[in-house]
């Protein structure tokens, strides 16, 4: 019987939301799996592919990290095959990668084909190559090409060849189209077709397998969407037939909260559902509320409600809705909604509360051009509505211009008695003739400063 592994997307050095400790965590993955693969005597590991999180600026740690376990795995005589993912490949033009250098070192193979007026199909020589024969096993590995993944698999199988009465395995770093939408998945098929008995993939971060298909996702959490997934590796055995069991590896727990925030007592209900075990976790707290009871909301006391679970750090995630309109129901009037619309509207001026005023107005103008009907109205608004008082009809002056619903004599007493007190105020300050009618030129030039509108209630402002 033959006994393997199948790892993949270890991603050593990810420092997750700047943390080093979330760069430890995924080191401590790697060698967690590692570990129980060497205890469940495996007779070869494969890793197909993002052993490492970035394929440049290597810092020591992280290539430490890699040594480190790898040198364990060297030690216990057992062979680690590997490929390369779309974080550990070389940039364009360069031929070197880190995979290469820890080939050279003898902790791993990596393999891949080379072109060369076509792609070669070689068997590793101990630099190089696209296969490896391992006493009853032959491995072939190809690792990741983006969107020419499709073209050239189908250009490589045509050069497989299958080893009689052994196993035979296929290793890649591709996805599977339909698992999740990244980039570099081809169609499922593909690898049906290929004359292997397991297909080893690595890059899809949740774990799969469908018929000889084998996907075993990534060890650690890579971001907060992928929590759902389920993942670890693969502990393979074969003697004529296939068993894969999917080995789960002890990770950081992660704590993620969904609340919604519309009154300040809502803050309680928040408490009870952080009132959970977990040791030492990344939280995300996704809250939801308006953009005026955001204000009241201090994200550094919203942390410290999980204070108790000794978090390695917290995270807030704010929704914050637009509050300018409320949502309303359908069973409400269309009239009733306008209302409602109006009055939000203008809770940003001083009129004070006019929407049924202002409704009554635009039905006016838009149902009928009965002047005479408007000018009542505005009569009835401005003295009766604004200035608190009811003088009938022979109380004030109704001779008017181009229908407009206020006295000429009263708009008239208005602009005499103001001239009046500012002739009286420039006089006292004794200023000239000039100097008055420069100042009534700065009086009267009043403009709407928009970057101050919300400072001063809309208020014109002296320029």
């Amino acid at each position: 019987m033959i006994r393997f592994a199948h790892i993949a997307d270890v991603h050593l050095g990810y420092r997750q939301y700047g943390s080093e400790e979330r760069a430890i965590d995924f080191a401590q993955a790697f060698m967690r799996a590692i570990k129980t693969a060497l205890e469940s005597k495996v007779d070869f590991i494969l890793i197909a592919g993002d052993i490492f999180h970035r394929k440049s600026e290597m810092d020591p740690l992280t290539l430490t990290q890699a040594i480190k376990v790898l040198e364990k795995v060297k030690k216990a005589g057992v062979p680690v095959f590997a490929v390369e993912g779309n974080h550990d490949s070389a940039y364009f033009k360069e031929t070197f990668s880190w995979l290469d250098y820890l080939a050279q070192q003898r902790l791993l193979v990596n393999l891949k084909p080379r072109f060369e007026d076509g792609i070669v199909v070689e068997e590793w020589d101990g630099k190089s190559g696209a296969y490896a024969d391992l006493d009853c096993v032959r491995i072939y590995g190809m690792k990741y090409y983006g969107s020419m993944t499709e073209r050239v698999l189908e250009m490589y199988s045509k050069k497989m060849r299958r080893m009689k009465n052994g196993l035979n395995i296929f290793m890649a770093h591709a996805g599977i189209e339909g698992y999740v939408k990244i980039h570099g998945c081809v169609p499922s098929t593909k690898f049906h077709r290929l004359n292997v008995d397991y297909v080893a993939l690595g890059h899809v971060h949740r774990s799969f397998v469908e018929g000889k298909i084998h996907n075993p996702g990534s060890l650690e959490v890579c971001d907060v969407s992928e929590l759902g997934f389920d993942r670890g590796f693969f502990l393979v055995d074969w003697d004529g037939e296939l068993k894969a069991e999917l080995i789960r590896v002890p990770t950081r727990d992660f704590v993620v909260v969904t609340h919604e925030v519309r009154k300040e007592s809502d803050m309680n209900e928040l408490k009870e559902k952080l009132s959970i075990k977990a040791k030492e976790p990344v939280v995300y707290i996704n809250l939801k509320c308006s953009r005026s009871m955001r204000k009241f909301l201090d994200e550094e006391v919203v942390k410290s409600y999980a204070s108790h679970l000794s978090p390695l750090l917290v995270k807030v995630r704010w929704e914050v809705t637009d509050d300018s309109f409320r949502p309303l129901t359908s069973d409400i009037s269309k009239e009733s909604i306008e209302l409602k619309i109006l009055a939000q509207l203008l809770e940003n001026y001083d009129y004070g509360r006019i929407e049924e005023e202002v409704v009554k107005l635009k039905n006016a103008f838009s149902t009928s051009f009965d002047m005479k009907r408007v000018d009542e109205f505005i009569d009835s608004l401005l003295f009766d509505g604004f200035l608190g008082k009811s003088t009938g009809s022979g109380g004030r002056e109704t001779d008017r211009e181009d229908g407009k619903g206020r006295s000429k004599n009263k708009d008239m007493n208005d602009e005499e008695n103001k001239e009046d007190k500012k002739e009286i105020e420039y006089s006292k300050a004794g200023k000239t003739k000039t100097e008055r009618k420069e100042a009534h030129a700065e009086y009267e030039e009043e403009v709407w400063d928009w970057r101050k509108a919300y400072d001063t209630g809309g208020k014109a402002r002296k320029r």
